[in-house]
């Protein structure tokens, strides 16, 4: 991978700085020396430990130098734990990344040609770690929260969603990679890219909680959020959470991702208060077999993914979704009506492969 900061100008000259990330042997022996051998040689635990974190860094020699540098200076196993620990929860807390790192990488962010382009790879952060992002689910997503235009026709729309991808992957922002029934279907982030994106989303750094992603890590609740008003985006995929509780209050939320989870059932209210939800994934949530009528609250819905889920028959509410034009009910096996779609009067897409309803019995 070639990580890129394009056309930096500096009094009038154009410079292009291109770095090569580093396999794990050349990595370590970047980072061993930023370290330092005395600090390496200070506890036979630290080395090990110091091979978690060069890992971590994915290569880039930018990161293996900062934090290497600031690693130089702990001399206990304690100190180095910790540091894993930052790394792996939230890395721009970690002395050096965010004064050193991310303003740099943020260079090749800032120069994108376009605000799409720069919202989609602040969206794809939303997946989790090391992910395999689905380039056409990822499409789907960004048309649902209006980031790209679907008013002139789901085609055209797509068309422009691959090329703003192909614009990131182009940057190095986003790399490529294959899936079994064919190339070049979904992408994946850099970890340090991924960190940047967090800092840019939270408004560098000053509210962490605009974008809260606890994906795949294994959550059998929800996480507590000191201030729910601030919160834009939420994923909480692939994890085991059984219940969605409560009301919370979230006037600005635009998008909250639960798919791949252990849902078994949703409260009346919990859709309440978000005015502004645009995007709704619970697919692939077995034991769902309920989503409640409340869902009518969620007046500016655009998609809905219900898809892989055990519910028999659709919401009540939700042909009061007047916004909603994405629909997936696909291998919803234990689905016997649809009663309501004829009031979606700007449905545009509505998936119904392997699905139980029949038309035939319709």
């Amino acid at each position: 991978m070639t990580f890129a900061l394009e056309h930096l100008e500096i009094c009038k000259l154009e410079m292009t700085f291109e770095v090569q990330c580093l396999d794990d042997d050349e990595a370590f022996d970047l980072f061993q020396k930023k370290v330092g051998q005395e600090t390496l040689g200070s506890d036979l635990e630290i080395p090990e430990l110091a091979k978690d974190i060069a890992r971590k860094c994915g290569g880039l020699p930018l990161a293996l130098n900062v934090i290497g540098e600031t690693m130089s200076c702990k001399k206990t196993v304690e100190e180095w734990r910790h540091a894993i620990n930052v790394l792996t929860s939230y890395a721009i807390e970690f002395s050096g990344m965010e004064d050193k790192i991310l303003p740099l990488l943020k260079y090749s962010y800032d120069n994108l040609k376009g605000e799409d382009v720069r919202s989609c790879l602040l969206y794809c952060a939303l997946f989790p770690e090391d992910d395999r992002i689905d380039k056409e689910k990822l499409i789907d997503y960004l048309i649902g929260e209006g980031i790209i235009d679907g008013s002139e026709g789901i085609e055209r729309a797509e068309n422009k969603g691959y090329e703003i991808i192909g614009d990131l992957v182009r940057a190095s922002l986003l790399m490529e990679g294959n899936r079994w029934n064919g190339p070049r279907k979904v992408v994946h982030m850099h970890d340090v890219v991924r960190e940047m994106a967090f800092w840019i989303a939270s408004e560098l750094g000053r509210e962490k909680e605009a974008f809260i992603v606890h994906a795949g890590v294994g959550l059998r609740e929800i996480p507590k959020v000191k201030n729910w008003n601030v919160v834009r985006k939420m994923s909480l995929m692939k994890n085991r959470i059984g219940k969605l509780e409560g009301s919370p209050e979230c006037p600005e939320l635009t998008t909250l991702l639960l798919q791949w989870g252990d849902l078994v059932s949703i409260s009346s209210e919990f859709f309440k208060s978000m005015p502004k939800l645009q995007v709704l994934d619970l697919s692939s949530n077995q034991n769902l077999t309920k989503v409640p009528d409340g869902v009518s609250d969620l007046v500016s819905l655009k998609y809905l993914n219900l898809s892989h889920t055990g519910i028999r028959h659709l919401p009540k509410g939700l042909k009061k979704l007047k916004k909603l034009f994405h629909l997936d009910l696909g291998y919803t096996r234990q689905l016997s009506s649809i009663a309501g779609i004829s009031n979606l009067h700007n449905l545009m897409i509505l998936k119904l492969a392997s699905s139980g309803f029949s038309w035939d019995a319709a």
